[in-house]
């Protein structure tokens, strides 16, 4: 009986290294990007109560409130310049603005607002006939993190339409949030998991 009791606290003591073990290398070795909200979006020339939006003088500046966060539990993280660009939607691909964030460090799980105002080309002042206008927002940057063992930096392009209405402002109330536009290779931190996953089953399964 004794031995027994040996033999299971042995595999619990096991058992729990392997969990530590994996909960580490899942902290430390599969980094998550971080995410990217848009809470406030404003362009003056799409405001139809201001009477001079409705001319070629119309004030073209876009004003946004953008935040990053850390989702990382265990590591900070290190962005190079953030470009954020806005590109209308509607059957155009030029860009009307663009925004650089320098380089900065951010400690895990914290969050940076970026509030800017910029000046864009080619708003055209806003069309009494259309409700509403779309612009593509997106964010650019590489983003490296403080683990030991994930040196490399990751490529980040976000993406999300923001919809504007007669007012100029973004006509959701809630923030925004930018979604991968394929472009990342974030596909990596996700295969390291589920090797993970698999190893730490096959593992148990010999002990057992």
């Amino acid at each position: 009986m004794a031995c027994n009791n040996r033999c299971w606290c042995t595999v619990i003591s096991i058992l729990a290294i392997i969990t530590t073990v994996i909960v580490v290398c899942v902290y430390y070795t599969t980094p998550s990007d971080p995410s990217f909200t848009i809470n406030d979006f404003y362009i003056s020339a799409l405001n139809l109560s201001d009477i001079s939006s409705t001319t070629t003088t119309a004030n073209q500046t876009i004003f946004f409130d953008m935040k990053l966060h850390n989702k990382n539990k265990a590591m900070g993280a290190y962005y190079d310049p953030v470009i954020f660009s806005y590109i209308p939607n509607i059957k155009l691909t030029f860009v009307v603005a663009e925004y650089t964030v320098p380089k900065f460090y951010q400690h895990n799980q914290k969050s940076k607002h970026v509030i800017e105002t910029v000046t864009s080309h080619g708003v055209a002042p806003y069309n009494r006939t259309i409700t509403s206008s779309v612009f593509k927002v997106e964010v650019l940057t590489k983003v490296g993190f403080t683990s030991p063992a994930y040196r490399k930096r990751r490529r980040v392009d976000v993406v999300a339409n923001v919809r504007v209405s007669q007012t100029g402002e973004k006509d959701s109330k809630k923030g925004i949030k930018l979604f991968e536009s394929g472009a990342g290779d974030g596909f990596g931190g996700l295969c390291m998991q589920i090797g993970l996953l698999i190893l730490s089953t096959a593992t148990i399964l010999v002990i057992t």
